[in-house]
């Protein structure tokens, strides 16, 4: 999907690089601010810079392991040629038919746009991927409420997001949903699958790893951080339960995180 054959509610604030921007340059400045507060966070906005050294990171030394459906499931519904949002993709593009929006114009973003308003007219796109970010939207419905009205009769929505997870700001952590909660919200949706992503292995781990931290850091605020990232490292191995206990009927229970796949009906 070309980024020209898409319909726009409004005219962008300009356009740099390519890059279709749609919020004020006020609310980026604040935005660019928070991706640069804190160790975790500079770390963070350094690594995504090198989408492949970030990813690996991500899924392979990071305190989860990803055992649900990836974000290209999508496609398992919708043809190749859809109009497929990205939205809070950072820096990495899972292919290159769908569209990467994102408050940040990493070099992999093609429209820069906040979740809470989105640029698109009505009923404009089939498919949308929200992967790991519902939890820092300060209001949640009211991006599910964008999501919805952009989205066509019969577009699909992935959606992954944490449960059983310690604070995590990037730049901010507002929420975390249970399985129940995540019906709730998307009850315009009709869910088609909703199923644990990361397992209770991964989310002890990551209570552990973080109370480890805090115990031994002193109160300061960089060994902390720091301690926090060996544990991650060090335990890292022990993810591995979850390739069985993820199976388990009850891992909901405890799980560390889950992906859905909702229908606008």
């Amino acid at each position: 999907m070309n980024i020209e054959e898409l319909n726009f509610n409004r005219e962008p604030v300009k356009t740099l690089n390519g890059k279709k921007f749609f919020i004020s340059r006020d609310e980026y400045k604040e935005m660019r601010m928070d991706l640069h507060t804190g160790f975790i966070n500079k770390l963070k906005t350094f690594l995504k810079k090198f989408p492949d050294l970030y990813a690996f990171i991500f899924y392979f030394i990071a305190p989860a392991v990803f055992l649900g459906k990836e974000p290209k499931h999508i496609y398992k519904f919708l043809p190749k040629d859809s109009a497929v949002l990205d939205i809070g993709s950072g820096n990495r593009r899972l292919c290159k038919e769908i569209i990467n929006v994102d408050v940040h114009p990493w070099s992999e973003i093609d429209i820069v746009a906040d979740a809470h308003d989105l640029p698109f007219t009505d009923n404009s796109i089939d498919g949308i991927i929200f992967s790991w970010v519902l939890e820092h939207m300060k209001d949640p419905e009211k991006v599910i409420s964008e999501m919805h009205r952009i989205l066509r009769k019969g577009g699909y929505l992935y959606l992954s997001t944490n449960f059983i997870t310690p604070y995590h700001p990037s730049p901010k952590d507002y929420c975390r949903w249970t399985a129940d909660g995540l019906r709730v919200l998307l009850k315009d949706f009709k869910i088609i699958e909703l199923k644990p992503h990361v397992g209770p292995t991964c989310a002890f781990l990551s209570v552990f790893q973080e109370w480890l931290a805090l115990v031994l850091s002193f109160n300061i605020k960089i060994l902390k951080d720091l301690l926090w990232i060996f544990f991650v490292v060090v335990t890292s191995p022990f993810k591995l339960l979850d390739l069985i206990f993820i199976r388990y009927s009850f891992a909901e229970t405890i799980a560390a995180g889950f992906y859905l796949v909702a229908k606008k009906e």
